[in-house]
């Protein structure tokens, strides 16, 4: 199971109106490819709605070379090209599963839906507006009722402002094969939920809660995609530009994420694991950190693995973060242990 999901609205798919802004057009076409490239990142699943093509092709807006290259002789745009850009719409179409064939649940029959952001007026076309409104009610749905599948999964739109969409509406009958989604408020009773939502990477790793996928991760990949979320978010909070591929170098120890999950730690302290994480990758609170050594005394000796040297840097007063400071200048994250422990796996 990846660290991630996210289901894209067939919207970001739509190409922008002639007379857009040129700015405009070069965001729909960065932002497309930078989607595209999720397709073969291990640590995030991407679905689309499985009436995507049926609405878009509804609206008049696929197929979509000629409407590209309208777009592109009109804003003069030369750094792409049109088979490149459609390619890679027809791959998010026809290699994307559907997030209903995922999520086991097909269908919402829905009356008085309010959004807020009302994200459906954005929609260009009907055939748009009707799937966006079916797959909101569905993954807010999904989201309330059985959070251990959908809870941090995302909606990601062609714009929208806030990373929260509040859902509101009466529900008839909703289609699906699941058996654990509760009995929904009866008509005329109002369903209330909220979806993630985003239009960049940046809000993407925003709507990431990177203590709950340490906590369920069930594979190294899930530590990294963990780490790699709470450094991104780091360095945003101190006004930073972040790349998700730049990350110091690290390893994660053979029992690292066995040993810690074992305390069965809690959300605040998973928070404090990761933020001690980082402040070790970016060398700072140096205070925090010192030599592990063979036992309490100061005067014993620092643990070493050949010429690597153990150290132990305060995650609070009661746990510690173990791990090795290696010989090529890289970080190997060992173990969270408690106050009294001074072992490190080696």
């Amino acid at each position: 199971m990846t660290a991630a999901s996210v289901t894209i609205d067939a919207g970001v798919l739509a190409v922008p109106e002639q007379d857009e802004a040129e700015d405009g057009a070069h965001r729909y076409v960065e932002t497309l490819l930078d989607w595209a490239k999720l397709l073969d990142e291990p640590w995030i699943s991407i679905y689309m709605s499985e009436r995507a093509s049926e609405a878009l092709f509804m609206d008049g807006l696929y197929p979509l070379r000629d409407q590209l290259k309208r777009l592109f002789d009109a804003q003069g745009i030369v750094e792409y090209d049109v088979h490149t850009v459609a390619t890679v719409v027809d791959r998010l179409l026809q290699l994307t599963p559907s997030f209903e064939t995922f999520f086991s649940i097909q269908d919402v029959l829905t009356e008085n839906l309010t959004l807020e952001p009302d994200v459906l007026r954005l929609c260009i076309g009907n055939g748009l507006r009707s799937d966006l409104a079916r797959c909101v009610v569905l993954i807010a749905i999904l989201r309330t009722y059985c959070p251990q599948d959908a809870h941090e999964h995302s909606l990601i739109l062609r714009n929208v402002d806030g990373r929260t969409l509040r859902v509101r509406a009466q529900i008839y009958e909703v289609e699906h094969n699941r058996t654990d989604l509760a009995v929904l408020p009866d008509h005329p009773e109002y369903f209330e939920g909220d979806v993630l939502v985003c239009d960049d990477f940046c809000g993407l790793v925003e709507c990431l809660d990177e203590a709950a996928i340490l906590l369920r991760a069930r594979d190294d990949e899930g530590v990294e995609t963990a780490i790699r979320v709470a450094l991104y978010k780091s360095r945003l909070a101190n006004r930073l530009t972040p790349k998700w591929e730049d990350v110091p170098r690290h390893r994660i120890g053979r029992s690292f994420r066995t040993l810690t999950q074992a305390f069965r730690p809690t959300e605040q302290l998973a928070i404090r694991v990761l933020r001690a994480i980082v402040e070790t990758l970016e060398g700072a609170s140096l205070a925090d950190t010192h030599a592990l050594r063979t036992g309490p005394g100061g005067g014993d000796l620092q643990r070493m693995r050949g010429v690597d040297g153990g150290m132990r840097r305060d995650i609070d007063h009661e746990y510690h973060l173990h791990y090795w400071q290696c010989e090529d200048g890289s970080v190997e994250f060992a173990s969270v242990v408690a106050h009294n422990d001074f072992s490190i796996p080696e």
